[in-house]
């Protein structure tokens, strides 16, 4: 049982964290000039499936948070990680996840945790030859999510505080 929370849990971190993009990218989209959305800049459905499928293949390899997706299912994490990361970046797909708070209220998600997920998806980012500039605005989606996914009791600084 306890690993199927922790399953739940990773994926409400990877679903939250691209949910959040969400709102920033629709904040961006809106104050953008006309151009090709982030979505189109990075390939669209097919890089963005591309993607994902090798974020999958990063979390359920790193031995931070691989225990977490135990007993997932592969095919519906994947798609819906896919919805919250193609709306994010601006694809027009409908999201059917939960909100970020919600989604991680009581997960207990570490920094450690918080930055095994970001760095994977980075990691998949490179791979699928993503630009800096578009990773540049992933990663400043991504780490904006922070406060509302990683537990302010597990954080270092908590942790350390004497």
């Amino acid at each position: 049982m306890k690993n199927f929370i922790k399953s739940i849990a990773i994926v409400g971190v990877l679903c939250s964290s691209l949910a959040s993009m969400n709102v920033m990218a629709d904040e961006a989209v809106t104050a953008a000039p006309a151009g090709p959305t982030l979505y189109e800049r990075i390939g669209g459905e097919k890089g963005t499936r591309a993607i994902v499928e090798d974020v999958w293949t990063n979390h359920t390899n790193n031995p931070i948070i691989k225990a977490r997706f135990l007993y997932s299912d592969p095919v519906r994490v994947k798609q819906v990680v896919f919805e919250i990361f193609a709306v994010a970046t601006g694809g027009d797909v409908e999201y059917t996840g939960m909100d970020l708070a919600e989604r991680h209220s009581n997960m207990n998600i570490s920094e450690m945790e918080f930055n095994a997920v970001v760095d994977d998806i980075m990691d998949a980012l490179t791979k699928n030859n993503v630009a800096q500039k578009e990773q540049d605005e992933i990663l400043a989606v991504l780490w904006a999510t922070r406060p509302a996914i990683v537990n302010g009791n597990m954080t270092t600084q908590a942790l350390t505080a004497k």
